[in-house]
């Protein structure tokens, strides 16, 4: 009887470590906190660290990694992103656990280092907040990162252009995970929607207290929306950050297979086009 409750106990485990996706929790980041085999990456910006940041962190702001002009977000060249991720010490043989404020900073360097052919990647559940109320050390003393060399091991299966977009258009679900002003065009760095995009805003992906919702309601939100693993999924938002927590989740966690991210997004459809709904 011991042995089968034992048995058991392992399967739920195990089922529950396969739900989580490629998340990690508190509690098993405060486990790791000191191991040289993991890489603890801030991505929000310089000033946002410098106040408060998870010990042993080290400072990554994801902006560095996208192009500033003349179009905001597009990602650089696979030599410059190699080069800004060796200034940081990224090491790919290493486990990376990523986080932010909210998980949208982070769910985008995850895309971009999956990308780039890092294999053990993780997003920290709840972000800096769950850290803090989980009473875990911070500190505001930085960590300088050990210059590295980055080799991509490239797989651009889940990056799409402007003209890709344009192609799949009407044989794929486009997904819009900016904020709701965004989307309608009330906010005045927005002029509303790439034609035909559904809106499934970032911020429905956590719960109250920051965490992610669970496989169960996250399933019925996009079965909702008609966002359905039968279908290519293509996501953007503003400049495909907030998309980044979306591909997380939902080939991680949901098990769709056929997620793609829009890299110019927003910004450069409607500086391109002139035109959105």
């Amino acid at each position: 009887m011991k042995r089968l409750s034992i048995i058991a106990a392992l399967v739920i485990y195990t089922l529950g470590a396969a739900a989580q996706g490629d998340f990690i929790s508190v509690k098993e980041l405060a486990g790791k906190i000191n191991s040289k085999d993991v890489i603890i990456i801030d991505a929000r910006k310089e000033a946002e660290y410098k106040k408060v940041h998870i010990r042993n962190a080290i400072n990554f702001p994801v902006e560095e990694l996208s192009t500033k002009t003349p179009i905001e977000g597009i990602l650089k060249s696979d030599a410059d992103v190699c080069k800004v991720m060796g200034a940081h010490g990224v090491d790919f043989n290493k486990e990376i656990v990523l986080y932010c404020n909210k998980g949208s900073n982070a769910g985008r360097m995850y895309w971009i280092m999956k990308m780039m052919g890092a294999s053990n990647v993780k997003l920290l559940d709840g972000n800096l907040d769950a850290w803090k109320a989980g009473r875990k050390p911070v500190t505001r003393m930085p960590k300088m990162p050990k210059k590295t060399t980055v080799t991509a091991k490239l797989d651009r299966s889940t990056y799409l252009t402007m003209a890709d977009v344009k192609a799949k258009k009407g044989n794929a679900v486009l997904v819009d995970a900016r904020a709701d002003n965004y989307f309608n065009g009330t906010d005045p760095k927005s002029k509303g929607h790439i034609e035909g995009a559904i809106s499934i805003n970032s911020d429905l992906m956590r719960d109250d207290k920051g965490l992610i919702k669970t496989d169960e309601e996250l399933k019925k939100l996009f079965a909702s929306k008609g966002v359905t693993k039968d279908k290519e999924v293509i996501l953007y938002c503003q400049t495909s950050t907030r998309a980044g927590l979306l591909y997380t989740i939902m080939t991680t966690k949901l098990g769709y297979t056929n997620v793609k991210v829009y890299d110019g997004a927003y910004n450069e459809w409607v500086t391109a086009n002139k035109v959105v709904s």
